[in-house]
């Protein structure tokens, strides 16, 4: 039987590649230090939707829902990302990706730390880091990785830095893939929806 090495998904920036919405990377020491043997796929939902690099400033509003907007022009990604979100999410978690490092307080990426502004009168201003009304939420892409599976782990880079943190993370996400590989392990049906 052939075993395949257990997967993460990793936020492209944390991995060295200029893709930020400034141009800049925001390579992540510890991803060096991981043990051997992981396969590490690479995502930018901001890059892969299309916004390109370098690209306006964007921030997640809540007005009817959350939406994700460029902070100057108030142009909307929602729809864009939401369906690239949840596609990719989908075919990850169908593949047996066993776990995910995000970039913290990215509005595509954050897990559980994104700033979420009111909309839709604020100010470009107000939606500046640190303006503004505000409370913290999930980026796109980590809100659709738990959608597409509740149990994924997922760590933000500033918690993989953590050297107890990063052993509990990679230690579910282990369990995660030995489980996945197992003869008869969990069958998963994606829905078209």
């Amino acid at each position: 039987m052939s075993h395949r090495a257990p997967m993460l998904v990793v936020s492209r920036c944390l991995l060295g590649s200029a893709c930020r919405w400034d141009g800049a990377s925001r390579p992540c020491p510890a991803l060096a230090g991981l043990p051997t043997g992981w396969t590490l796929l690479d995502v930018c939902p901001e890059e892969d939707v299309g916004m390109g690099t370098p690209r306006p400033p964007i921030a997640v509003v809540d007005y009817l829902g959350l939406r994700l907007h460029e902070t100057a022009s108030r142009r909307d990604w929602t729809v864009t990302m939401e369906r690239w979100c949840r596609y990719l999410a989908r075919i990850l978690v169908a593949d047996g990706v066993a776990g995910a490092v995000l970039k913290a307080r990215s509005p595509s990426c954050g897990r559980g730390d994104v700033e979420v502004f009111r909309g839709p009168g604020a100010s470009a201003a107000s939606l500046e880091p640190g303006h503004g009304w505000r409370r913290n939420g999930d980026g796109f892409w980590a809100r659709a990785l738990r959608e597409a599976d509740p149990g994924l782990p997922l760590i933000n880079d500033e918690e993989l830095a953590e050297p107890d943190v990063r052993a509990a993370f990679l230690e579910c996400a282990r369990m995660r893939a030995d489980r996945q590989a197992e003869p008869g392990g969990p069958a998963l049906f994606i829905s078209p929806a």
